[in-house]
């Protein structure tokens, strides 16, 4: 972005394509970055991904979920279900 607006109604007529692809780009980045620093105060690592496969918004709530209860996820899952493990208190 080239800064040469007098004005917002101008920058709004303006904008060139890229220029819009890089405000979504650089928007896209600070609200992860927000989202990452929430995640962060619970207690979850939003970029801790052991299988390297996309992370669904559910899978992160679980995760977040299973720390807050102190079990594994994969705990809490078999618990949704009504399946109880040995060891279960």
């Amino acid at each position: 972005m080239l800064g040469i607006w007098k004005n917002f109604e101008e920058i709004e007529e303006n904008l060139t394509l890229a220029e819009l692809e890089k405000l979504l780009e650089v928007k896209r980045e600070q609200d992860y970055s927000d989202k990452k620093f929430a995640a962060a105060l619970k207690g979850v690592n939003l970029d801790d991904n052991d299988d390297n496969e996309a992370t669904t918004f559910e899978d992160i709530k679980r995760r977040a979920e299973a720390k807050t209860k102190g079990v594994s996820p994969e705990r809490l899952e078999f618990a949704e279900i009504g399946i109880g493990l040995e060891g279960d208190d």
